[in-house]
């Protein structure tokens, strides 16, 4: 495998985590608390998906959390 490959191989937990978290920054923007939580549980079920435990954890505190951030929206 060429170094770059491996390279990029090696870094995609770290990319994923980077735009996954400037996904969520969006969660604030959206217009209306229904949407919001629209929002919220999609980038849970997201998250989900990856194979990077340290966010499924966060997301996991998130989801515990759900009823107040959505309040504070």
């Amino acid at each position: 495998m060429p170094n770059s490959d491996r390279l990029l191989e090696l870094n995609q937990p770290l990319a994923t985590a980077y735009y996954m978290k400037e996904d969520l920054r969006q969660l604030w923007s959206q217009p209306n608390k229904t949407a919001a939580e629209a929002f919220l549980n999609d980038w849970i079920d997201r998250v989900g998906s990856t194979d990077i435990q340290m966010l499924k954890k966060f997301a996991q505190t998130l989801g515990a959390h759900r009823f107040g951030l959505l309040a504070y929206l």
